[in-house]
């Protein structure tokens, strides 16, 4: 869909040529103005791709005003109209970017041709293939922040199958093997430097990485990025030649599986030996770093990252440039349940997003997580029963459900776990309400679409002749013209335009019968100055003239 903004300061031609526009099969929104200042003002609330303008205006002429249409919306196409032959206007309009120039004199092939052109020009420019190689070379210079971003997803816990972190690593140029086990390295900064400024934090952090690179890239691929409380991450496997690829792809005929990981293990311990102290040596930074002491499932990314920075807590007595492995403390049962249940905010981000699968899924792998525990009122169960209560209440309070739900009184429930008498009573309450949620985002969007159809028809009716143009009917219900033609025609099945044109039709044919006045009062009552256009509207939807369809009430 084109947006067409005809420009001209004599109303018959722009109410003409709306309407030639209007009943054509162009994909054309059509819109209106009688000056340039008029024009300029809907310029700026809403993307122009046709400017169609007489040249020769009071206050703004044509040429004034395609140059601040042009400059709001450099793709507009400009097409001037106007009854000068001249070549001094000619070569301004086409030097301007205009890409015709109409002679009134021509009629009104001769425009709708140009427009037909404008639009041609507008499909070529924007082409599948020039979006695609655009959005390549976009992705290319947006790839670092698209490649930790898509990371830190998958730290968070963000779900992910093989196949699509296949895809994934591919498109942002992860330099890892998605089918391999990885090993995990985290550092933190201990203390800052007393002469470091803001900014110098940033150059720091590279810094530190750019070290790291130095000492590991012989033997490792490996993938950088920055995690919560300002932790520097690294994700690592031994490169296809490096001696400690049997560590993660299988066992070497000369090493156990165990031996091979060992080897890979002690290496990477000597190699953040090397780079904390160049580290304090060269940048003066006091930095401590913990590493997985085995290679690990791309699934593991969460539960592994989580008990990596539990390490900086402990610390063995040393507050500062510590150096650990996970292999002094494995993880509890308990501690496996809680990397699980730490996705848990995403189920707020599930609930905003209408995505009920999702939500479902994770919500059901949480629920498991916890199990059936001796007691509520501790531990996981506990803290998951607040955080489960924390993400409802905002949602319940948006849609007013804060009451009483298929008979439970929500607060009670909501507000304290000694309500619940097992997990499982207490996990089986929050899922009906995430369906009565679900149940409410379905029918509120309904309902609310209705309301937005039911106020157009009502101001249709209120202002029959008026100004119903599309943008003034998108101003009146706060939404943008084209969503509310999407919006509409979803939910009516037919176009707006089409809606107006039937109730102009059947108030047109009741005042007819009615005999009291005269036709062409009866076209200024629906929106018709021009007798002559009203009775050309009239036969085009009818077969008949206004006079011709009176007569036949007889």
């Amino acid at each position: 869909m084109y947006r067409l903004l005809i420009v001209d300061d004599e109303p018959i031609i722009v109410e003409g040529l709306s309407e030639l526009f209007t009943q054509s099969d162009d994909p054309l929104e059509v819109y209106q103005a009688f000056d340039g200042l008029e024009a300029l003002a809907i310029a700026r609330k809403l993307r122009i791709d046709i400017l169609l303008t007489d040249i020769e205006m009071p206050e703004m002429n044509g040429i004034e005003l395609q140059k601040e249409v042009q400059r709001l919306w450099p793709r507009c196409k400009s097409i001037f109209l106007t009854g000068y032959n001249e070549f001094d206007y000619i070569q301004s309009s086409i030097r301007g970017g205009a890409i015709d120039y109409v002679l009134k004199t021509e009629g009104d092939d001769s425009i709708v041709a140009s427009v037909k052109k404008a639009i041609r020009i507008i499909a070529e420019e924007v082409t599948y293939e020039g979006l695609i190689e655009s959005a390549r070379s976009s992705l290319k210079l947006a790839l670092p922040a698209l490649r930790k971003e898509y990371l830190t997803g998958l730290l968070e816990g963000e779900a992910s199958s093989s196949a699509a972190r296949r895809e994934r690593f591919a498109q942002f140029e992860v330099p890892l093997d998605p089918d391999l086990p990885v090993v995990m390295a985290v550092a933190r900064i201990d203390r800052w430097r007393e002469d470091a400024m803001g900014g110098d934090k940033v150059l720091f952090a590279y810094s530190i990485n750019n070290i790291f690179e130095e000492f590991v890239a012989l033997e490792f691929d490996l993938t950088h990025f920055r995690g919560n409380h300002e932790r520097l991450i690294w994700l690592l496997q031994p490169k296809p030649e490096s001696g400690y690829r049997q560590a993660i792809v299988g066992h070497s005929p000369l090493r156990t599986g165990a031996d091979a990981e060992a080897a890979l293990h002690a290496y990477l311990l000597g190699m953040l030996e090397s780079v904390q102290d160049a580290c304090s040596s060269y940048l003066k930074l006091a930095c401590s770093f913990v590493v997985s002491s085995e290679p690990f499932e791309w699934d593991a990314l969460l539960s592994k990252y989580e008990r990596l920075s539990q390490l900086f807590g402990r610390g063995l007595g040393l507050g500062s440039q510590m150096l650990l492995s996970d292999d002094r403390a494995k993880e509890s049962g308990d501690e496996k349940a809680r990397s699980k249940v730490k996705r848990i905010r995403m189920l707020d981000q599930y609930l905003m997003q209408k995505e009920r699968a999702k939500f479902e899924q994770l919500f059901d792998e949480i629920a498991a997580a916890v199990g059936e525990p001796a007691t509520l009122a501790a531990g996981l169960p506990l803290e998951v029963f607040y955080e489960l209560s924390a993400i409802f209440i905002p949602h319940l309070n948006r849609f007013e459900a804060l009451g009483a739900a298929r008979g439970h009184p929500i607060p009670g429930k909501l507000f304290s776990i000694h309500e619940h008498r097992s997990w499982k009573e207490a996990s089986d309450f929050f899922r009906e309400l995430a369906e009565l949620l679900f149940e409410r985002m379905e029918g509120g969007n309904e309902q609310e679409t209705s309301e937005v159809v039911e106020q157009i028809h009502q101001y249709v009716e209120e202002q029959i002749d008026g100004d119903l143009s599309l943008n003034r009917l998108a101003e009146h219900v706060y939404l943008t013209p084209f969503y509310l033609s999407r919006l509409y025609k979803q939910k009516t099945g037919h176009n707006i335009s089409d809606y107006i044109t039937r109730r102009r039709i059947e108030i047109a044919k009741r005042m007819l019968g009615e005999r009291s006045l005269k036709i062409h009062e009866i076209g200024m009552r629906i929106g018709y100055d021009s007798a002559s256009y009203f009775t050309r509207f009239f036969k085009k939807t009818t077969s008949l003239t206004p006079q011709e369809y009176r007569d036949s009430l007889k």
